[in-house]
């Protein structure tokens, strides 16, 4: 009987360490899913964040809507990461939703006629780009602190 308590032991002992083992290993197969995407993301961001072109930055949004969806179907366990993947979808969905109206409203400024109906265009062309910048740069904000979090938990699983 007391050698069936240590084989038991031994064998409870065992399937703690795999089970330790494969759930690190699935934070850290995670983590760098999720920190890949992001990367992805924060980088097609940071080419073309100077760009004035209604073409590149109707693209941009449409890349960065990508980078959401991506990040939506993500299948995490880990709860922290858990906790950010639904920001950060949302974050890169603004920008991308921001950045796609500030592409259409370049597009209305750059078709705008050389009249006082064209001018007219032209002021709520300028004004939707501010409105729209505002709300990618909030966006941006809230994604650079997700960031930032993502990294230092991430961090805790290489040192």
């Amino acid at each position: 009987m007391y050698f069936f308590r240590k084989q038991i032991a031994i064998l409870l002992i065992i399937v703690a360490c795999c089970m330790t083992i494969s759930c690190s290993d699935n934070r850290v197969a995670q983590c760098t899913k999720f920190t890949e995407i992001v990367t992805k993301g924060n980088t097609l961001i940071d080419i073309e964040k100077d760009s004035n072109d209604a073409a590149t930055t109707k693209n941009l949004a449409k890349d960065l809507n990508q980078i959401a969806k991506q990040l939506e179907a993500l299948q995490i366990t880990d709860t922290t990461l858990k906790e950010m993947q639904g920001p950060s979808v949302k974050s890169f969905g603004q920008i991308g939703q921001a950045l796609g109206d500030m592409g259409k409203a370049l597009e209305a400024g750059n078709q705008a006629s050389t009249s006082i109906k064209g001018r007219e265009q032209i002021q709520t062309a300028q004004a939707d780009i501010i409105r729209a910048g505002q709300e990618a740069n909030q966006a941006a904000e809230s994604l650079d602190a997700l960031t930032g979090k993502l990294i230092n938990y991430c961090k805790g699983d290489r040192t």
